[in-house]
């Protein structure tokens, strides 16, 4: 197998080919189509989260390391007591395996594991040609899904769903605030537009980013640079019932927790690290709620997977490039030249 491995934090990934390994009892073998590239990814590759100021949260892997957590492709081969998808089955790739032994694994909560087998991270993911996924469980058949989508629906689209469905159901007339139009903050918009009958408002400096959110259905996008720009909205509004932060920057959480009305939620999903002031007294004189957003788990990857299935959902805005460009498109995604998401192709 061939593959883009990370060989030491921040440098260039290298082509390595490899022996293609083959699936032991209950995993499977996988020929990859395409992967896309997350965010978490550049954090990865950089070695570390930003807590705040000069504190960070250093990323233990093991070199070399192959990254990519977005995946789709064909089943090659299954191990001994795997039933299915048969070999030749067009499957995503549920990445956030867990051990299978602890507390949150048995409550169903994999993507939550301690000692997990994250693909991408713990264990050699996308980037390459093959992958061998330690649990069959994870396959997700896609049947004729369009090429791409089945492997953005595992993590852009299953984060975006997952924060999405912690607002509940909120009346119809409540503008819903999506912050950040980065590959998961489309997706959440084109989600958003499915779930719910709500006007849903784009916020972004980018102004091309926000030129795509207005395109693909926001009701208006706002740049969040301007002073009174949250204030603003919730003049015009009264608020909105709920905010997800896809960014999860002091300034992005910032103009979430301003935008929402008294009683209102924010969710916050994205990791690109910060501080944010929050006076403890406005929680209970606001009535508000904050909640965090990790991913999403198998069952709700199945749940989304069929709903990307019924055509509902608007196809994801994605660029696809060779999985040899995929330093270029590393550069690109750190410069912020990506509206949507890069996908490679092997």
């Amino acid at each position: 197998m061939r593959c883009q491995a990370m060989t030491a934090f921040g440098q260039p990934l290298e082509d390595l080919e490899r022996e293609t390994p083959q699936p032991g009892p209950g995993e499977a073998l996988v020929k990859i189509t395409r992967a896309g590239l997350c965010h978490s990814d550049l954090h990865i590759h950089e070695g570390y989260f930003s807590l705040g100021g000069e504190a960070k949260q250093p990323v233990a892997v093991q070199f070399p390391c192959v990254l990519g957590h977005e995946i789709e492709g064909e089943v090659v081969s299954l191990g001994a007591g795997v039933s299915g998808p048969a070999p030749g089955t067009r499957v995503a790739v549920f990445p956030w395996i867990g051990c299978g032994q602890c507390a949150a694994c048995k409550r169903g909560d994999q993507h939550l594991c301690g000692p997990n087998r994250v693909l991408g991270v713990a264990r050699w993911g996308g980037l390459a040609d093959h992958v061998l996924v330690p649990d069959a469980e994870a396959l997700i058949p896609i049947g004729d899904m369009a090429p791409g989508v089945g492997a953005l629906a595992m993590c852009s689209g299953l984060t975006a769903f997952s924060a999405l469905k912690k607002i509940g159901k909120p009346r119809a007339e409540e503008p819903i605030v999506l912050v950040g139009m980065g590959g998961v903050g489309l997706a959440g918009l084109a989600l958003a537009k499915a779930l719910f009958p709500n006007p849903i408002v784009a916020v972004d400096i980018d102004a091309a980013k926000r030129e795509a959110a207005v395109k693909r259905g926001a009701a208006e996008a706002i740049d969040p640079a301007g002073a009174d720009a949250v204030k603003d909205f919730v003049k015009r509004t009264g608020g909105a019932v709920a905010a997800v932060d896809f960014v999860g920057a002091g300034d992005t959480y910032a103009f979430a927790s301003g935008s929402i009305r008294r009683g209102g939620t924010v969710v916050v999903v994205g990791l690109f690290g910060g501080l944010a002031n929050i006076p403890l007294i406005t929680l209970p004189l606001r009535a508000m709620t904050i909640a965090g957003s990790f991913v999403g788990s198998l069952d709700e990857a199945r749940e989304l997977v069929a709903l990307l299935k019924t055509g509902k959902v608007a196809t994801p805005l994605m660029e696809e490039r060779p999985l040899s460009a995929a330093n270029s498109a590393f550069e690109d995604l750190r410069a912020g030249k990506v509206v949507g998401r890069v996908v490679l192709k092997p």
